[in-house]
């Protein structure tokens, strides 16, 4: 019929996206964008004058580091700095040292008890030392005969039966020793690639390496691994420089908890303790499981990270000095509990997520409240 008017359809889903827009603009308050410009890798500081420090390990049940230093250990406070002179433990001036983690070791129905320190004794006979928690040495195994003793670690993933690990340098490879909590000792290889330095079991989500032994090779720049049975090979070469006296000498992990918890990360460098702190590592891409390797001259250092594939992140340098032993991550505090139904957190997320929802039904009424309306056509 001319002259009718049809009554326009308002469409329902004007009402849904208007609600979807609103609830987006108000959670757009409270969330910011991710930046898109790579942070840039920190330095090493330089934290605690230490002379003669070559190794610094821990932290011991009561939160204290260990360094070797001079042919010495010290106790070093990670909250204060101060370093005090521990024990009767002595030996060369160069030399490394690991501590034990508290675990049960198989087949020996004995552990090796939380924070005890052993060190290489690098004299003749070479030999292994045993340091108490109160600080008392004791000669606790000689090594078969080899060139040189290269270094130490603990077992912490179990694969080598949480044992204490020596590697020795014998006509141009490495000799890697398994050693119990009663002073047996057995050797897993003697021809695994050349290593020295620190060394580290890796966590068991590093990869298709998880539960290696992992160290390098300063001459070459290589990472090595070698596994429980004794098979050894080539992990990774990082982009660091590489030669005597130059390539990497320290390497570390990252423990389960790093992204949670948060960490700091110390190394031995030319008479001092150095170190990055949680709120540094905030500005590389650094996560759990990671490694992280130093060079010995001027403290070059990568992140390597081994999930399906290896890769390397770069991190940053410690400008001149000379690094040696292990890198030691320490956690930080653990994150306060999730909070239960019926705290206050609960009760502040419930308010906080009320009014997110209400502002958005406002902003609906408001948009709805806008719309044009159409006269209704008179009766003919």
């Amino acid at each position: 019929m001319e002259g009718h008017h049809r009554r326009p359809r308002l469409r329902r889903k004007d009402g849904t996206a208007a609600l979807i827009v609103a609830l987006l603009l108000v959670f757009g308050l409270f969330f910011q964008a991710t930046p898109t410009t790579e942070p840039v890798p920190p330095n090493w500081e330089r934290w605690v004058s230490l002379p003669g420090v070559v190794d610094v390990v821990g932290p011991r049940p009561d939160g204290t580091l260990v360094a070797a230093a001079a042919g010495r250990l010290h106790l070093v406070d990670p909250a204060t700095g101060t370093t005090t002179p521990f024990g009767s433990y002595a030996t060369g001036t160069k030399t490394h040292i690991a501590m034990a983690p508290g675990r049960d070791v198989a087949g020996s129905s004995c552990r090796f008890d939380a924070g005890e320190v052993y060190g290489l004794a690098l004299g003749t006979p070479q030999a292994v030392t045993r340091v108490g928690l109160d600080g008392a040495a004791s000669r606790f195994v000689e090594t078969p005969p080899v060139d040189a003793l290269t270094g130490i670690a603990f077992d912490i993933e179990g694969r080598f039966g949480n044992q204490l690990l020596v590697a020795g340098r014998r006509g141009g490879r490495t000799v890697l020793f398994s050693i119990d909590c009663r002073g047996r000792l057995r050797t897993l290889t003697e021809t695994a690639p050349l290593v020295e330095g620190g060394m580290e079991v890796a966590p068991q989500l590093f990869g298709n390496h998880g539960g290696d032994l992992i160290a390098a090779d300063e001459n070459s720049g290589d990472v090595i691994f070698i596994r429980f049975d004794g098979t050894s090979g080539v992990l990774i070469r990082p982009d660091l420089p590489a030669g005597p006296d130059v390539g990497i000498a320290s390497v570390g992990f990252t423990a389960p908890g790093f992204i949670g918890r948060g960490g700091t990360a110390y190394v031995a460098g030319t008479d001092a303790i150095w170190r990055v702190t949680p709120e540094e590592f905030s500005q590389v891409r650094i996560d759990e499981n990671d490694l992280i390797v130093t060079t010995q001259a001027g403290g070059k250092t990568a992140v390597v990270r081994c999930r399906a594939t290896c890769r390397t992140f770069p991190f940053g340098d410690a400008a001149g000095a000379r690094i040696e032993g292990h890198v030691t991550v320490v956690l930080g505090p653990a994150p306060p509990e999730i909070p239960r139904a019926g705290s206050m957190g609960v009760a502040v997320l419930a308010v906080v997520t009320a009014v997110l929802i209400g502002g958005g039904f406002i902003l609906y009424l408001v948009h709805n409240r806008r719309k044009v309306r159409f006269p209704e056509p008179a009766d003919r």
